[in-house]
């Protein structure tokens, strides 16, 4: 295992507070509600619809997005990109027509997969976790087919006081005893969540030559739904 992999993976794990368990555990409880309906409209309302496809997840975490697909299209070629240790702990038996990859995204070069080889890609919840995503936009521009889509989830900047106010929904902060250690973590966990705005994502995409189809607000402007087609 190369010394720039450990790295981003204690990384990750500094990111994720700490306990990749716990994050694991997280990731597969909220798996519904960032795969709800409006998302599974979002993406069959920009991502092809028929033959073969060839489909990648970006920082696929437990991989209960691509055995979805699985299930439901076993004629797909599916693929998942994971890095850390405590998801990939967590992803069982896969079906046949899954690969699950282990590559470091903030630098991944070009030959993860074959050139123009994928239909779409899904980065769901990924990018603010990279030390930057421009060399994995300009990785993607070559992993994509010309019109392959990628669908990209994310959170995005918000106000400081909404941001606490919605992690301590219960607390006033005016005479409420506080804690400093968590008021540390909190302060470490806003920079790391809000690091780009929407329009930041959509220009960085555009920068790198992607064209934005699509972009939707979620989470009362917390997040940012793209759909990103490769020309």
């Amino acid at each position: 295992m190369s010394d720039k992999l450990n790295e981003t993976r204690r990384y990750l794990e500094q990111h994720h507070g700490g306990d990749g368990a716990k994050a694991a555990a997280k990731t597969v409880s909220t798996h519904e509600r960032n795969h709800d309906t409006d998302f599974w409209a979002f993406w069959h309302a920009h991502t092809p619809s028929s033959g073969a496809l060839n489909i990648a997840d970006l920082g696929c975490g437990p991989a209960l997005f691509l055995k979805q697909l699985a299930s439901k299209h076993p004629d797909y070629s599916l693929t998942g990109i994971e890095i850390a240790p405590y998801m990939l702990a967590h992803i069982d038996e896969c079906p046949s027509n899954l690969d699950i990859r282990i590559a470091d995204l903030n630098s991944p070069g070009e030959n993860v997969f074959a050139q123009h080889s994928l239909d779409a890609c899904l980065a769901n919840m990924l990018i603010h976790e990279l030390f930057q995503p421009v060399m994995l936009f300009r990785a993607l521009r070559n992993w994509l087919k010309p019109g392959g889509i990628l669908i990209l989830t994310d959170m995005v900047r918000q106000p400081l006081d909404t941001f606490l106010r919605h992690k301590f929904p219960q607390v006033d902060f005016a005479t409420a005893p506080l804690n400093a250690p968590d008021m540390n973590d909190s302060f470490r966990d806003y920079f790391e969540h809000n690091r780009y705005s929407a329009e930041d994502i959509a220009n960085l995409l555009k920068l790198c030559g992607f064209e934005i189809v699509a972009q939707e607000t979620l989470r009362e402007s917390r997040a940012t739904r793209i759909a990103a087609r490769n020309p």
